[in-house]
């Protein structure tokens, strides 16, 4: 009887052309060395990711905090089109702090703070300069695990690291900076006052759009700078937050919406009683509530949204993004995990657990899944992003 391994090239390309979903194609990849030959590069997957449908987003929990545990290097992934739990092998990623953008984790290390992107599937590592860039770290390089979860967000300027187009940005504490392949270190983005909320790109404007303190956004045309040129934002607007009620903005959020708008998302959380005398500023809280507002990019104007739509956003130490209700993924929601970094820092029992799906409808908030599992103490939860979003991410059962 012939080995599964040992299927002719010709039988197993009919299988392949049978599957009619992404992640099919991947877990056929997985099932040996000899099924996997069929695709030889990066590129034919990214090439096979676009042409099949996705069962995208998904959610990455973190990894055991465990030692005996024998799936130590594996993370759990929830899906949300089946409900249903997977477990894939993510060894680089193994107690390293990771932030995720458009199907790429950014992983850094304590090692010489070295930084990368994974593809979870392909195991492909791509090299970034050196973090020292990031005056953060300077503070004591013993406390690395510390000064390394000051890292806070990280945006693509393309899917695809061929792109010439292909930028990475990242906030790091209060510090903002950028590289391209090829760059020996990164290159701070000066201009900005106050703290970093969120970035975003505008696959449109081809801008990068910064939200800093009291929901002032500073814009950057982040494909005509380098190293050699002075890299300084633009203000372009501040949210008027008095018109609509908000005196402050505790926690915000921006993303493109549409061809000639931002998206901002505040959000609010409730405090419970303090933990204790020692972490009085971080007790238990959960997220209350978020409101939606508008930035025309053409005349600046804002305004105030009470749905979504069929659209549903994804938030938190991800890339913020939306997508298309469907699969699973209910329209007029925000799905969020939990971002409030203090407390990875400062509770004993770490952050994590503040994750859910809130209904713009009425204000409701249910869990994304009953399970113990939603509880993370070790590093954040993630949102893996979608094929259609210009994500690259897959994964491998």
């Amino acid at each position: 009887m012939t080995s599964w391994s040992n299927l002719l090239p010709e039988i197993l390309n009919e299988i392949a052309g049978k599957l009619n979903f992404y992640e099919d194609f991947i877990n056929f990849l997985c099932v040996c060395s000899s099924w996997r030959s069929l695709v030889t590069t990066t590129e034919d997957l990214i090439r096979h990711q676009h042409v099949l449908p996705s069962r995208f987003p998904m959610l990455m929990l973190a990894e055991t905090d465990t030692e005996e545990d024998e799936e130590q290097d594996c993370r759990s992934l929830f899906l949300l089109s089946s409900g249903m739990m997977r477990k894939v092998k993510l060894p680089e990623a193994q107690w390293q702090p990771c932030v995720s953008a458009h199907g790429w984790l950014l992983i850094t290390g304590e090692e010489e703070f070295s930084a990368k992107l994974l593809h979870p599937l392909s195991r492909t590592q791509i090299h970034l300069p050196q973090l020292y860039m990031f005056h953060e770290l300077y503070f004591d390089q013993h406390e690395w695990m510390y000064y390394r979860h000051f890292m806070r967000r990280v945006v693509l300027t393309s899917s695809d690291p061929k792109d010439p187009s292909f930028r990475v940005i990242i906030i790091w504490g209060v510090t903002l900076g950028f590289c391209k392949l090829g760059d020996v270190s990164w290159t701070r983005i000066n201009g900005c006052e106050g703290n970093l909320f969120d970035i975003t790109y505008h696959n449109t404007r081809k801008r990068l759009y910064v939200m800093a303190t009291m929901g002032t956004i500073y814009e950057f045309d982040i494909l005509n700078n380098d190293v050699s040129r002075t890299s300084t934002l633009h203000l372009l607007t501040t949210f008027p937050g008095k018109d609509f009620g908000c005196l402050c903005l505790p926690s915000a959020y921006i993303l493109e919406w549409g061809y000639d708008c931002l998206l901002m998302i505040t959000r609010e959380r409730k405090h419970y009683k303090k933990h204790d005398d020692e972490y009085n500023d971080y007790g238990p809280y959960s997220t209350k509530s978020f409101q939606c507002f508008l930035l025309s990019l053409d005349d600046g104007k804002w305004s105030k949204i009470t749905s979504l739509g069929d659209k549903a956003v994804f938030l938190g130490f991800n890339s913020s993004f939306a997508t298309n209700a469907g699969r699973g993924v209910k329209p007029n929601c925000i799905y969020f995990t939990d971002d409030h970094y203090e407390p990875y820092l400062d509770l004993p029992d770490g952050g994590g657990a503040d994750v859910g799906v809130y209904h713009m409808v009425d204000g409701s908030i249910e869990g994304v899944f009953d399970s113990q599992e939603s509880v993370f103490r070790g590093s954040p939860p993630l949102w893996l992003q979608t094929t259609n979003d210009q994500s690259t991410l897959v994964v491998c059962s």
